[in-house]
């Protein structure tokens, strides 16, 4: 992305933004834009700013690149960073290798240390695969181990080459609902939750406040818009894809972009949903889930999720628990006044 292009979509991004702004820088990898890239990313948000608006920045990375400059500008300059780790070598080493087919895991655990000793924000984001996501306690405690509390589990489904099938390092539904109830055990740690996995957190905000935070289990598709390196802006990171193409922030204003039939479109989708889910008594925990995983067993296109179920499983197993969270969480918001 060119120097010209970065300030057009700071600008143009900041104007139609709220009072909190989040940019998520991410790639390919995004440490190979250079330092010298984020330091005008910086400067710019400082000047296009409207007054009283915050503005956040998060960063999803390797980790490869990172060295001490990195550290201070991430930690100096408040970004939250998402670096990607498997759990253990034992995992991790599967499938991210280096180009040459090297391990790459002994290099991020390096990267690891060099955050926390520059008290950089940063969270495990974690693919689950047939692998890693037969283990879940071997995971947590990985993490924890080595002083991580911040999770996000991210299901890995992929079509594979010829198109017919799914690619064979994807998590199924068994392993997948097998993998959210055990991980939630840990996570609860008995109705006294000390850590954050990114999941579980936003459905329990859905079970006190009535709506999930994030695009994920809502009823509409939309969460964050993509701006590619020429300007092309897109309604989600799972689908650019020439159909989705909102239009171009050099020949069209974000603000128009948004507010067009296409983008509409998009954001309506979800609601296409089968008697299966339409008639699920888990309707409103899921929605239909992340459009990207309405696939079925060939690759196709469903109505459905591929996960539904995992979720069901999942939504049955954490439903009491959940729900004695929020009557825990009332009750002392009752008793410090605070309802």
């Amino acid at each position: 992305m060119s120097i010209k292009i970065l300030e057009r979509m700071i600008a143009q991004f900041l104007d139609v933004a709220g009072p909190e702004a989040w940019l998520c820088w991410q790639g390919g990898e995004p440490t190979l834009m250079g330092l010298d890239f984020y330091l005008r990313a910086v400067e710019f948000e400082k000047h296009y700013k409207k007054k009283g608006q915050m503005v956040y920045n998060a960063f999803q990375t390797n980790g490869l690149l990172l060295d001490e400059k990195w550290a201070k500008f991430l930690r100096d300059n408040n970004f939250l960073l998402g670096i990607s780790i498997d759990g253990p070598a034992k995992f991790h080493d599967i499938y991210r290798l280096a180009k040459g087919g090297e391990p790459t895991h002994s290099l991020i655990m390096e990267r690891i240390k060099l955050l926390q000793q520059y008290n950089v924000q940063f969270n495990a984001l974690t693919i689950l695969t047939d692998k890693n996501g037969q283990e879940p306690e071997a995971l947590f405690e990985f993490f924890q181990d080595i002083g991580i509390n911040y999770m996000q589990f991210i299901p890995c489904l992929e079509v594979n080459e010829r198109g017919d099938g799914l690619a064979f390092f994807s998590i199924n539904p068994d392993i997948y609902g097998n993998f959210l109830c055990r991980m939630f055990d840990k996570w609860y740690n008995n109705g006294a939750p000390f850590c954050y996995v990114r999941d579980y957190e936003e459905w329990f905000i859905g079970y006190v406040y009535g709506t999930h935070p994030s695009c994920t289990f809502t009823p509409y598709c939309g969460g964050s818009l993509v701006a590619e390196y020429n300007g092309n802006v897109y309604p989600c990171d799972f689908f650019v894809q020439s159909q989705w193409l909102l239009g171009n922030i050099n020949q069209t204003p974000l603000s128009h972009l948004l507010s067009g039939d296409l983008y509409r479109k998009f954001r309506l989708r979800k609601q296409n949903l089968d008697k299966q889910c339409l008639n699920c008594k888990w309707l409103k925990s899921c929605w239909g889930g992340c459009y990207k995983f309405r696939l079925n067993e060939r690759g196709k296109a469903i109505k459905h999720s591929y996960y539904c179920p995992a979720y069901r499983h999942f939504f049955e197993y954490s439903y009491d628990k959940f729900t004695r969270l929020k009557e825990n969480l009332i009750k002392l918001r009752e008793r410090s006044g605070d309802v």
